[in-house]
């Protein structure tokens, strides 16, 4: 009777171990590889911006163990909204999404939470608050827009003091939530000083320089003085520099940016520009993709990750190195 109880808890055992065998093994007796979490990054179009982001998003991907899945919506909100619904189609983990246009692109909010899919943000935070925060959202990582502006604004001061300054502004692509929000914080900061007077502006398709260089030489031929010119982004500074040196304007013209890249390093050396902001890119997009694998994972993450750049001028430039 011992013998065969014996023979019993064994036999038990053998097929315990053949379930666990089973369960870890394909049939040919190699091991079947975890399903790495599947995520979709919709992207609104192409600029160098989000190509160097991307090098910091691939390098989270593969420390955290996701698999990253790209579009680009070649700056057309319509499509976007399009990509987010295909990904939520075929049942991605995680939808993180820039939008080109926070507006248009508000239904997708509801298109992942029907469908079960969780929506993360960044770099352009979706709807009206500037911290990217809404309901439907997990969290947001990126640059609060407003304090964007509002950085741009203290450039303006720092450079100008107290004088009275007609000012140029040069806002990246119309209809954006960067441009929107910029401007917003630009100009509620320099409403501080009542001498600050913004006599031009020009939003350009595409955060073009070819568009930032034809709008300022549009200005500069109506023969306005100019005291500050100020920029959404690296390129639109770079392209003020420029007009301002072909059309041999010799009064000193005060020019700041956001965003840092190496034409602006060359150009804050020489004196040609005079400060603007350096974000970690790629350290963004290593974040955003970090934050999204631990949210995934189950982990606790903030509702919105605000980071804020320094500010380079020529005193600090050379201990800055650009991404850009």
């Amino acid at each position: 009777m011992l013998k065969k109880g014996l023979l019993l808890l064994v036999l038990f055992l053998l097929v315990c171990l053949s379930f666990l065998s089973a369960a870890g093994n394909k049939e040919d007796g190699t091991e079947i590889e975890t399903k790495r979490p599947q995520v979709a990054v919709c992207l609104p179009g192409s600029v160098e911006f989000f190509m160097v982001m991307r090098k910091g998003m691939d390098k989270a991907a593969a420390e955290y163990g996701i698999d990253l899945i790209y579009s680009d919506a070649d700056w057309k909100p319509d499509i976007q909204l399009n990509q987010v619904e295909n990904f939520v189609a075929q049942g991605v983990d995680a939808v993180m999404l820039c939008a080109g246009d926070p507006q248009a692109l508000m239904p997708a909010i509801d298109v992942c939470n029907r469908g079960g899919v969780r929506l993360i943000t960044f770099t352009n935070a979706l709807g009206p608050n500037p911290d990217g925060t809404y309901k439907g959202i997990e969290t947001f990582i990126g640059i609060n827009d407003e304090v964007n502006g509002e950085l741009l604004g203290q450039m303006a001061h720092d450079l100008l003091g107290d004088i009275d300054a007609n000012i140029v502004l040069i806002e990246g692509a119309p209809g954006t939530a960067p441009q929107r929000l910029r401007t917003k914080g630009f100009e509620r900061e320099i409403a501080k000083y009542p001498g600050y007077k913004i006599i031009y502006r020009q939003a350009i398709e595409g955060w073009a320089k070819e568009g930032a260089l034809y709008a300022m030489e549009a200005f500069l031929q109506t023969g306005k003085e100019v005291d500050f010119v100020a920029s959404h982004w690296h390129a639109g500074a770079a392209a003020a520099a420029q007009a301002l040196k072909e059309a041999g304007i010799t009064k000193k013209v005060y020019i700041a940016g956001i965003e840092f890249s190496k034409e602006l390093k060359e150009l804050i050396t020489d004196g040609e520009v005079d400060a603007t902001t350096n974000p970690s890119i790629s350290g963004m997009g290593y974040q955003a993709v970090e934050t999204t694998a631990n949210f995934l994972n189950g982990e606790s993450v903030p509702k919105s990750i605000s980071i804020v750049p320094p500010i380079v001028t020529v005193d600090n430039v050379a201990s800055h190195n650009p991404e850009l």
